[in-house]
């Protein structure tokens, strides 16, 4: 039989791969939990909410929310507001803590062979789903074999799955095609939300049964939705609130003024631009934290003008990056460089960089490209509440005229940007939250994957991104993902000109559910201090 590494291994490993790269957690009293078997499990409470006991019981939470309703089953989500109900009612086998450590979750222990093909997770006994179930292996078999069978756009990012195991009722064996040492990582992610196995899953759209601390008890499309604690939650102690209600809002003024007035609570995707309203005023505060969330602008790599390299260059050698991050993050952001890996990750290519701001290069790159009189192009953007795109685009505009790059931007309301925009024009804004460097360059980059946004398709990236996955030694990763920055810096498939923080406006004595550099936001740990 081969040997097997405990997730503590692994996980220490990871961690090192991980934008922010402590072990967190992990330390003498996880390393003394481990067994013959793989590992018991580290303290359940995570390292940045130990508080279990300590906050108080009670209350409603109301937070203000952006953004459209598109579906709430978990393999095809893709709206925040959407993906932020879903944090409340589902959970995955585990999740990142904001330090990226793993919290187990429906998973209490899990381990892998040598080679890292196999991996087995072992469930916690006793979890119901909201209708009374008990979660067994079934279920999560059940859920992962939907993500393929729906054609999840995340499926991708999964691709090396060959088979999910129910070894027994508690344990789950996850059978892969080639190692990878991310798996664990994979499946934090809301798309790979555990649902019950007896119940038809066209009701999952509509109707989420979880395991979560909250029920849903109603929605109103574009209005509210109204949670109620579950009575029946697992994890004891949680979650303070009584109630958590979502408040649906049209655009960033007026959530801001919601807060303000007393309507709702919490500030879901603050804009930077709302932070020093929020923060003069009496009774509010601000969380900040910096994170690898990106704001980016997308070209279709196979329609004209972009599927000529020499007219993305040139779109890139006018991307001011400075002036994007003062405009549209205060100087809050940090620079990226048209690729989803921040220069505090431990897998940062210094040297893969693009040039300054040159409007004379892009000049010179739009006359090779056969454009001497230079060109005119629509970006399509929106005033999202999550990410300051227009800003994005108002800078791209000015700074690409003296380039001869015309920009006419066309502003799409917030509701419907992401059914009717996203994936479907050929230029246009977008923001991703904070994800390690496979599950980003699995999920954007990847030819097959169902979010290529910009359609780019490299074999070479295709062959690296996988190699990277069975690479144990960080220097190996290192040099993987180095030529992988490389490629993309080249080619600019994407404009990645800034990664943004996380802004949340509250109540100064709500307590908690601060910013998280993964953008999640996990109302179980929230309570009132008063």
């Amino acid at each position: 039989m081969k040997k097997k590494i405990s997730w503590i291994v692994v996980s220490c490993l990871m961690v090192a791969a991980l934008v922010l790269t402590s072990c967190g957690g992990a330390g003498t009293e996880e390393e003394e939990a481990v067994t013959e078997k793989g590992v018991t499990g580290p303290d359940p409470t995570p390292t940045y909410a130990r508080h279990v006991g300590v906050g108080k019981y009670g209350g409603t939470l109301t937070i203000a929310l952006g953004g459209d309703h598109l579906t709430f089953d978990p393999p095809l989500l893709s709206s925040s507001a959407d993906t932020a109900v879903i944090f409340q009612i589902y959970e995955s086998l585990l999740e990142h803590n904001p330090d990226f450590t793993y919290q187990p979750l429906l998973a209490e222990s899990w381990e892998a062979n040598e080679d890292l093909t196999q991996w087995t997770f072992y469930l916690r006994k006793g979890v119901k789903f909201h209708h009374g179930k008990e979660m067994k292996a079934e279920d999560v078999v059940f859920s992962i074999d939907r993500l393929f069978e729906m054609e999840s756009p995340y499926a991708g990012a999964l691709s090396m799955i060959e088979d999910v195991v129910a070894v027994d009722d508690y344990t789950v064996r996850f059978d892969l095609s080639s190692g990878t040492s991310f798996l664990p990582d994979l499946l934090t992610r809301y798309h790979v939300s555990i649902c019950p196995s007896d119940i038809d899953p066209a009701r999952f759209a509509t109707e989420p049964i979880g395991t979560g601390p909250f029920i849903m008890t109603e929605n109103v499309v574009g209005e509210r939705t109204v949670f109620k604690k579950n009575p029946d939650y697992w994890w004891k102690g949680y979650p303070y609130l009584d109630d958590l209600v979502y408040i649906y809002l049209p655009d960033p003024q007026s959530c801001t003024e919601a807060l303000k007035s007393g309507s709702v609570d919490y500030y879901r995707y603050t804009p930077i631009s709302s932070v020093p309203e929020i923060e003069a005023y009496p009774g509010l505060r601000v969380s900040i934290v910096t994170g690898s969330s990106q704001i980016s602008m997308v070209m279709d790599n196979t329609v004209e003008p972009f599927n000529n390299k020499l007219v993305r260059q040139a779109l890139q050698a006018v991307t001011d990056r400075e002036a994007t991050n003062q405009a549209c993050l205060f100087g809050y952001g940090t620079i990226a460089y048209d690729h989803p890996i921040p220069p505090v990750d431990v897998h940062f290519n210094p040297k893969a960089k693009p040039p300054e701001y040159n409007p004379e290069l892009a000049k010179s790159l739009l006359e090779q490209a056969g454009y001497p009189d230079g060109i005119d192009l629509t970006l399509y953007t929106s005033t999202h509440s999550a990410a300051p795109m227009l800003e994005m685009a108002t800078v791209m505009k000015e700074k690409a005229v003296p380039a001869g790059i015309r920009i006419e931007i066309e502003v799409m309301p917030e509701a419907g940007y992401w059914s009717d925009v996203w994936l479907k024009k050929p230029f246009c804004t977008v923001y991703w939250g904070g994800r390690i460097p496979d599950d980003a360059l699995s999920t954007i980059y990847k030819s097959d994957a169902g979010w290529n946004e910009s359609k780019y398709n490299n074999p070479r990236v295709d062959e690296l991104i996988i190699k990277a996955r069975s690479q144990v030694k960080l220097e190996d990763r290192q040099k993987t993902y180095g030529e992988i920055q490389e490629i993309l810096v080249d080619e600019v498939p994407r404009i990645v000109p800034v990664f943004r923080p996380e802004v949340t406006g509250m109540r100064d004595n709500l307590k908690g559910i601060e910013s998280t550099p993964n953008a999640a936001m996990w109302a179980r740990y929230a309570w009132w201090d008063d």
